[in-house]
């Protein structure tokens, strides 16, 4: 899944707050001394809010379900095309400053959207169906055999900037890949050992594997 901030939508996002945080314990020598010990950095913390409104054509309800659903989804959070820190999960959506007309539809809403860095070893809601998140190296060479040979084949030929079919059935992440995504074409944007990343910016901006693309 991908979260992007797009010209296309109707929706302006407000207040998008996010932070870089250094993880630090502050400790005591024997003299009384204060002593940082530094320990890396805080997971990625990511909200804003939008005003949905029936009048721009939008069923409220139905988007607020629709979230609601999309909550532990996880994916990259996407501005101006290009992606604003690591992996992020949906945590928690909030609904407020809710108006309803005299039939008790809703006509307006707010909501607030908080997503935090995916740790797939601290987080204890996995998100099995995400894009670009999967599981680790070891889990995917026990659960998916691959032909070596065949996969050196195909990554001496597909280079980034070709056009390839998807041959599999299941993005690297594992989740299953649509049927229209496979039966059109897609641009080579990086190519990263087993894994190849297909239409990024514009396209399905989806990792998927190496081995499971033919050139057209």
């Amino acid at each position: 899944m991908t979260f992007e901030i797009s010209t296309k939508k109707v929706n302006p996002v407000e207040d998008l707050t996010f932070s870089y945080e250094q993880i630090a314990d502050n400790n005591r020598d024997a003299e009384g001394t204060p002593q940082t010990n530094e320990r890396g950095t805080q997971l990625f913390p990511l909200s804003f809010s939008v005003t949905l409104h029936s009048g721009a054509g939008i069923d409220v309800r139905s988007e607020i379900q629709k979230w609601r659903d999309r909550v532990t989804k996880t994916g990259y959070f996407y501005l101006e095309g290009k992606s604003l820190g690591p992996v992020v999960q949906l945590r928690k959506v909030q609904v407020k400053n809710i108006k309803l007309d005299d039939l008790g539809r809703i006509r307006l809403a707010s909501l607030a959207f908080t997503f935090k860095e995916y740790d797939r070893k601290t987080t204890s809601v996995i998100d099995t169906s995400a894009l670009n998140v999967g599981a680790e190296t070891k889990e995917k060479a026990d659960r998916k055999p691959v032909n070596a040979g065949a996969a050196s084949a195909e990554r001496s030929t597909i280079k980034v900037g070709a056009m390839v079919k998807i041959t599999g059935t299941k993005y690297y992440s594992g989740q299953k890949i649509p049927d229209w995504v496979l039966q059109r074409s897609h641009k080579v944007s990086q190519i990263s050992g087993e894994r190849t990343l297909l239409g990024h910016p514009d396209g399905i901006n989806s990792w998927v594997y190496t081995n499971e693309l033919t050139l057209v």
